[in-house]
């Protein structure tokens, strides 16, 4: 269900002009953004997710990066 949730704000951030400004708002001078400060986000819109989830996602995306430059 986690996983679930995580594509559900992904969607949602591609379809919110409002949460990409508030995401941006947030990040830091490296225009990064802390983990726990993007779950808890999530958790604001109604999408809760964990770490592993996001480690998950980063996984499967490196994964996807490596098919395309074989």
């Amino acid at each position: 269900m986690s996983q679930q949730a995580l594509e559900q704000f992904v969607t949602q951030i591609a379809d919110s002009e409002e949460l990409r400004t508030q995401i941006e708002g947030q990040l830091d001078s490296d225009g990064e953004m802390s983990m726990d400060e993007l779950i808890e986000l999530g958790a604001a819109y109604g999408c809760d997710f964990s770490v592993d989830d996001l480690n998950e996602a980063a996984e499967l995306s490196d994964e996807e990066l490596d098919g395309v430059a074989a």
